[in-house]
């Protein structure tokens, strides 16, 4: 009888075992897949909340650059804003440009945009006969930021010729990117110039006239024939002091960063 109990006690352990063994990797196979399903669940959310913001924040952008955008961030790569001029606009490390590319990254995140900047020393008839336009179309970029070397150009080119080149750089480089859009912007302002102004306006009109959005940062500078203007240029006027740059970026940060 003693060991009929025994044997009756060893089957219930053994089943109460099995039982426990069965029950907890029924635990443990459940519990990842709730996990797993919550978390998939709110990172949606979450895409879908940071896209929107982004959309915001990109609201000044030209109407194709922010379809572009929304394109880019469905196909999950970078938006890539190329930045191209005279070393005025400055360099990696140097002036206006470091400033707003840090600011942009910040803001939109490196996965979502990808700014870069070209600077040729040269004029505007110069860089069109030159390798470096064959650089600049090889970025396939989204959206260019173009300073037309117009201080470059000032007293070697006329302005007629020199509009005439920015259309024949945005045909050129948009060649290479049929979807891509341009930006003009004008080079710093100078102390008490006379045709360079004039010239600067001239660009003005043509952007307004073909309907290409224009960076209008002059507006934000001092009176450029006041001695208040000489602290925003370096010593010997060959490029903004720290005060110049940061009205020039913060022109531009403004216009790329919509907080309205």
């Amino acid at each position: 009888m003693k060991t009929f109990f025994t044997y009756i006690l060893g089957l219930i352990t053994i089943g109460v075992l099995i039982y426990g063994h069965s029950y907890w990797n029924q635990k443990i196979e459940a519990a990842p897949k709730r996990d797993s399903s919550a978390v998939t669940k709110q990172d949606i959310q979450e895409s879908g909340a940071n896209s929107s913001n982004l959309l915001a924040f990109s609201k000044n952008w030209p109407a194709d650059s922010i379809e572009g955008f929304k394109q880019a961030m469905a196909e999950k790569r970078p938006f890539k804003i190329l930045f191209v001029g005279s070393p005025a606009i400055g360099s990696e490390t140097d002036g206006a440009y470091p400033i707003i590319k840090n600011k942009l990254l910040e803001t939109y995140g490196e996965k979502n945009i990808q700014v870069g900047i070209k600077t040729f020393n040269s004029t505007s008839t110069q860089l069109l006969h030159s390798p470096g336009m064959e650089e600049v179309i090889r970025e396939k970029a989204d959206l260019v930021v173009l300073e037309p070397f117009i201080l470059l150009n000032n007293g070697k080119i006329l302005i007629g010729d020199t509009l005439k080149n920015v259309t024949q750089m945005m045909n050129d480089i948009k060649a290479g990117n049929p979807k891509m859009t341009f930006i003009l912007q004008p080079s710093f302002p100078l102390y008490k110039a006379k045709n360079y102004p004039t010239q600067v306006g001239e660009l003005k009109k043509f952007a307004e006239s073909n309907q290409i959005p224009y960076l209008d940062h002059w507006a934000e500078w001092p009176n450029s024939n006041t001695s208040e203007f000489k602290n925003y240029l370096l010593p010997d006027h060959s490029a903004p002091s720290e005060k110049g740059n940061r009205i020039w970026s913060e022109y531009l940060i403004n216009f790329f960063i919509s907080h309205d």
